[in-house]
């Protein structure tokens, strides 16, 4: 463990801030946040950042407000051996198992088998946000840490653009793009033991320095590209409400207009988590919902949360509130549902 109860932490990936209140197992502990200081979640060890200074024997170096601090150098694993047969530079999702064996987030990885060093930029994004951006140097048959990959984010039917410049003597060489869409079928097809790493990961290739070179007119910067015309709804604005894109038809088709927040019903394992943990959950899941709701143009849609002791239909009121997609929502009985349920209406 490198964390001791009562030491202050950031969460790497957001914005979220705590302190260290029990030492779980399996790498896992306890915080207590500091945006509500009644409820506390278990997370990851390698999820959190020591606020230095709550360790004894350090000095305090506090991070200005609003700025979030530095992350951790990225993993970088050189290979021990020549590889005969360079597939070229690959995207592999490490899957990342929790306590109970389920697999909710994956580590990914630029996989460079070559014994070539090139520049990169890898952005993995959803319609209203980025998930990864990673830039930097690749060098000759290396693995690359890049970040995480939520398992719900598939769900979201995530696109990567990459962009990659051969380093040679005369300097970098004329940048190279390609775009993909993960698809949650595709992905999961694609799994296999991958080079340097050594272990099964879900694999796709960015570029194969083999292969003959695109013409002028691929060369746009797809970078630029991507992010003026394939991503209208993402902004780098500070607006309150949620980017909206156009829908895609198949998506709203399939797309089940109610959520049922009951705990069993969102993970395994619930029984060890506290009234607190299991709160947070079930707003995270919520949130999820009400986000995908909103971006695929819905007109209703029902959020199950029981009767229990109200405070998860509470909860959800205050957030819907303050959505300003939402035009009303009611909690009324429901032939269907009875009290259990908010019927939410966006337009």
């Amino acid at each position: 463990m490198l964390f001791a109860i009562g030491t202050k932490v950031n969460f790497r990936y957001t914005d979220e801030s705590g302190v260290v209140t029990a030492l779980l197992e399996e790498g896992m502990l306890q915080i207590r946040l500091d945006s509500n200081p009644e409820m506390e979640i278990p997370a990851f060890e390698e999820d959190l950042i020591s606020q230095a200074g709550d360790i004894p024997g350090t000095e305090r170096a506090k991070t200005p407000p609003g700025i979030k601090p530095a992350p951790p150098p990225r993993r970088e694993i050189k290979s021990g051996y020549h590889i005969l047969k360079p597939k070229g530079l690959q995207l592999a999702f490490e899957p990342m198992p929790g306590r109970d064996g389920t697999v909710t987030r994956y580590n990914a990885w630029l996989i460079n088998d070559t014994p070539q060093e090139f520049l990169f930029e890898v952005d993995i994004y959803i319609s209203n946000r980025d998930i990864i951006n990673a830039e930097g140097k690749s060098a000759a048959t290396t693995a690359q840490e890049l970040g995480i990959l939520l398992y719900d984010d598939l769900n979201e039917l995530p696109e990567v653009s990459a962009s990659f410049q051969r380093i040679t003597t005369e300097g970098p060489g004329e940048p190279v793009q390609n775009r993909l869409k993960i698809r949650p079928k595709q992905f999961f097809n694609n799994l296999q033991t991958v080079p340097i790493l050594n272990l099964p990961a879900h694999k796709f290739l960015l570029f194969d320095p083999a292969a003959p070179p695109k013409t002028s007119a691929e060369s746009e910067d797809l970078l630029n590209y991507t992010r003026q015309k394939i991503q209208p709804g993402k902004s780098s604005g500070t607006s309150n409400s949620t980017p909206f894109s156009a829908f895609n038809v198949e998506e709203f088709a399939h797309f089940v207009p109610e959520i049922d927040l009951h705990i069993e019903n969102l993970i395994q394992g619930y029984a060890k988590l506290d009234k607190g943990e299991i709160l947070r959950i079930q707003l995270l899941h919520f949130q999820r919902f009400l986000d995908k709701s909103v971006r695929l143009g819905v007109p209703r849609v029902f959020v199950i949360h029981g009767v229990g002791e109200g405070k998860l239909r509470e909860a959800i009121a205050a957030r819907l509130r303050e959505h300003p997609e939402v035009v009303k929502f009611k909690n009324e009985f429901h032939h269907k549902y009875g009290y259990g349920a908010t019927e939410v209406i966006f337009y």
